[in-house]
């Protein structure tokens, strides 16, 4: 909810900063990214917009496992950022904004600072922050670090491209006509292994988020899911099981091994089961 404050805030903000402010030439901002192995993103990109105090990017990235025999995925995103000072050299900013991460969405917010010439247009920048993976199970919280090397090229007023709209243009948007639930032929046994199954793919995507967002801390992470039994009442479910996380600690060279019982409870989807919760214990 705090974040979701922030990010509207930022919006907020830089509208009304746009309002009050004269027009101002914006740049367009191509970018190589990366995190040094701090956080997930092995090696990305990065094109936005600005113009005066307020920008706005989409990015994609190879974000790696971190997972013994797993192998990588991408990550994709969009952001908001809000210049907070400007000392020559050196500009600060604050950024908020979202993404998807393999099959999970992440929310982020954090500082940021860039470091250029006015007549050069090429500077680098760092950004610190936290992020949140919302995996079907639980959300994972872990920090986020981006460096970068941006080129910048001169696109204008934009305000001139807004004048050339048509008045009261838009979409007429509709909802999708609903239609009634797939009907399904399944034996109880095929029913539980679906239940089974997509226990196993929720879990599996919440120890890779975890796996990626804590690489600073551990490596060579490895897990394996165990279902136990499964618990099925109309369109709800549950399943038992455990899981067992190997890690090696970088600060000491440790490896350890821990088993973790816990339930997920499911909701009927369709002929499958979605993964809405998980329990410890």
């Amino acid at each position: 909810m705090r974040k979701t404050r922030w990010l509207t805030a930022l919006t907020a903000a830089a509208a009304l900063t746009s309002l009050a402010t004269p027009a101002q030439a914006a740049d367009l901002r191509l970018s190589a990214t990366s995190s040094l192995g701090l956080t997930c993103q092995v090696a990305g990109g990065r094109a936005g917009l600005q113009e005066g105090r307020f920008g706005g990017f989409v990015e994609g990235a190879y974000c790696t496992s971190n997972v013994q025999g797993e192998a990588g995925r991408g990550a994709f995103g969009a952001g908001l950022t809000f210049d907070v000072f400007d000392a020559g050299l050196v500009s600060g900013y604050v950024l908020a904004g979202g993404g998807v991460q393999g099959s999970s969405t992440v929310l982020f917010a954090g500082v940021g600072a860039r470091v250029g010439l006015d007549l050069v247009p090429v500077e680098g920048f760092v950004e610190a922050g936290v992020q949140r993976v919302n995996t079907v199970l639980q959300p994972i919280y872990g920090p986020r670090l981006t460096v970068g090397v941006t080129y910048r090229a001169n696109v204008g007023d934009l305000s001139r491209y807004a004048s050339s709209v048509p008045e009261g243009s838009g979409i007429d948007g509709g909802g999708a006509p609903g239609g009634a639930p797939e009907q399904c032929t399944l034996t109880p046994q095929e029913d539980a292994a679906a239940a089974s199954a997509a226990t196993v793919a929720a879990a599996r995507e919440a120890l890779s988020a975890v796996a990626s967002s804590y690489s600073a801390g551990f490596s060579s992470f490895s897990y394996d899911v165990n279902v136990g039994s499964v618990s099925i009442n109309g369109n709800s479910a549950t399943v038992s099981g455990s899981v067992t996380i190997s890690l090696t600690s970088r600060a000491s060279g440790q490896r350890t091994t821990d088993t973790y019982p816990g339930t997920v409870n499911l909701v009927r989807s369709g002929c499958g089961w979605r993964a809405t919760g998980y329990t410890r214990g």
